[in-house]
């Protein structure tokens, strides 16, 4: 396990913004401009100051090449710039969409959740909007704004049915996998997982969509301009923002002028230290960062802050999940590098990583299982499962379809990844090739084995019909690593989008959404609805372009 830490691996995946920017992965000047900006602070003994504190001064008008007008500008071509864009051009407004990386940027396997829709209704599933909506408020502590969560439960079902239709027409189909059936945290069979077609074929489950997008809003008129990021919003004397300022590849000013609206999607702050350490803490904590886009530093954020926009309270909400190192690990025994049981194994994905991390103590830990792991995993789900502890089978699947599949994940994990996946046919050897004392692991086994066949657990109380005792050899050992996928928070938006300054009023002409904007969620990701941030934004996106163009209508 020599060499595999997460201090060892945060050196290369998770660069401050300032070496983001060395790498050329930001493409946003301010940075640099806010960099001498705070120089100055110094220079003349003041505080020092956040870079999204310190406005760089204006870019000059005759510092600009080419002036180009539009009514909305996006700037972002992730899943809600993509979905926005389309949707504003769709409904008759002229459209551009500036994209500072060569591609379009799309995360996690595609899926989207939706609360309702009609391949729902296919498959006879319906869901209580009254308690998912009461159970994602309260995953957030309370402290999201209800009012945006409601929206969402409104426009849900109409989005989806829409991008339904689009991706039918592209020669795609929907499979909708299972939830689960956990009583705690239970997850609602809503993933809406698109594949096939000539547009997924060329590109990958985690892009498809976007590309879908842009060849909708391509047809509908709609311009994505590539390599082209923003530096800097453009206001005028009232303060309201006109356009935004863009850098083209060699190195030459753009102004785009938008009359109906500029809208930041930006994407998050996960690698932006600076950003981290002041707002999510949090992922300071986890193995890696599993999030694929590199260039997410938060210009978005910085534009936001620069033009009066404001900040959701912190600490931001995390999206984690524990495959960082090994993808399976069932609700089976945890234990630390102690060797310790220290945390209820049966638990949704954040709970795992958050229990890794602050009870295990450690970035990682390890699932403990021995020979009867298949039939027992099978036992679980019919108790649990969800999220990776099940697998992304279609609904109405046989449990074994996921058995069979995280045998095959197992396997082949011992037999090509074998820092993250160990077997042995005694404890003393397990416990020596995952590095923990071989007595405190016995010790441990024993005491839980124990409390199995007691049918209580007295330590964590997990509920009986998970626990399985460790007692056949051959013994397994999964790792147990969080890795951060997003930080779902950041720009103080109003329900119709709009940035909102610290008073809560509107910055006129200035819109965001997607995993730049806040206040939909708070402290944690909730994902009793899986998928739902694909889903808020499909939900931001499609309703904001309605908005823009002037056709919106509030259900």
């Amino acid at each position: 396990m020599t060499g595999i830490s997460r201090r060892n691996l945060l050196k290369g995946a998770a660069f401050s913004a300032a070496g983001v920017a060395a790498l050329g992965l930001a493409g946003c000047a301010p940075q640099t401009e806010a960099t001498k900006a705070e120089a100055g602070l110094a220079e003349t003994g003041e505080t020092a100051k956040h870079t999204w504190e310190v406005k760089p001064e204006p870019i000059a008008a005759d510092q600009v090449s080419q002036t180009v007008d539009t009514e909305v500008l996006v700037i972002g071509g992730g899943y809600s710039g993509s979905c926005c864009a389309l949707s504003a051009a769709q409904n008759g407004a002229k459209t551009i969409l500036v994209e500072k990386d060569a591609v379009l940027n799309g995360h996690g396997v595609g899926g989207t959740g939706a609360i309702a829709s009609r391949a729902l209704d296919d498959l006879g599933l319906k869901f209580d909007k009254s308690l998912e909506m009461e159970r994602w408020v309260s995953t957030c502590g309370n402290r999201c704004r209800e009012s945006l969560v409601g929206k969402w439960f409104r426009e849900s079902e109409r989005c989806m049915n829409w991008f339904l239709d689009m991706a039918e027409a592209n020669g795609a189909n929907c499979m909708v996998t299972v939830g689960s059936n956990s009583t705690v945290h239970p997850e609602i069979a809503c993933y809406h997982f698109m594949s096939g077609g000539p547009i997924f074929e060329e590109h990958t489950m985690a892009d498809f969509v976007e590309y879908m997008f842009e060849a909708e809003a391509l047809k509908a008129g709609a311009e994505f301009v590539y390599e082209m990021p923003a530096v800097q919003l453009v206001q005028d004397e009232s303060g309201k923002v006109t356009g935004a300022i863009c850098q083209n590849k060699s190195g030459e000013y753009v102004q785009y002028n938008a009359s109906k609206g500029v809208v930041l999607a930006t994407g998050d702050i996960s690698y932006n230290d600076e950003y981290i350490d002041a707002f999510a803490p949090v992922a300071n904590r986890v193995f890696t960062r599993l999030c694929s886009d590199q260039g997410n530093v938060g210009d978005g954020h910085n534009m936001a802050a620069w033009a009066g926009g404001a900040f959701q309270e912190g600490p931001w909400p995390t999206m984690m999940h524990p495959q960082a190192a090994a993808v399976f690990h069932g609700p089976f025994l945890f234990v630390n590098p102690d060797g310790k049981r220290f945390m209820n194994e049966a638990t949704w994905v954040q709970g795992k990583c958050l229990g890794v991390m602050y009870n295990g103590g450690s970035d990682h830990a390890w699932s403990i299982f021995d020979a009867n792991w298949q039939n027992d995993l099978k036992s679980s789900l019919e108790h649990g499962g969800g999220m990776f502890w099940d697998t992304f089978r279609p609904y109405g699947s046989d449990y074994q379809v996921a058995v069979d599949g995280h045998t095959k994940t197992v396997e082949n994990g011992i037999a090509e990844t074998p820092d993250y996946y160990k077997r042995a046919d005694t404890l003393e050897e397990l416990a020596e090739m995952i590095e923990v004392d071989p007595a405190e692991l016995k010790a441990t086994v024993e005491r839980y084995n124990k409390l199995c066949k007691e049918g209580e657990d007295k330590d964590f109380y997990k509920e009986n019909h998970f626990l399985f005792p460790v007692e056949e050899g051959p013994f397994t050992a999964c790792m147990v690593a969080p890795g951060l996928l997003a930080v779902c928070g950041g720009i103080h938006i109003s329900d119709n989008f709009e940035v909102l300054n610290e008073n809560d009023e509107p910055i006129p002409g200035l819109y965001a959404i997607g995993n730049c904007a806040g206040d939909i969620y708070a402290v944690d990701y909730p994902i009793n609805i899986q998928g739902n941030s694909h889903g808020r934004c499909l939900v931001q996106g499609k309703c904001l372009g309605e908005q823009l163009a002037g056709v919106y209508q509030e259900i």
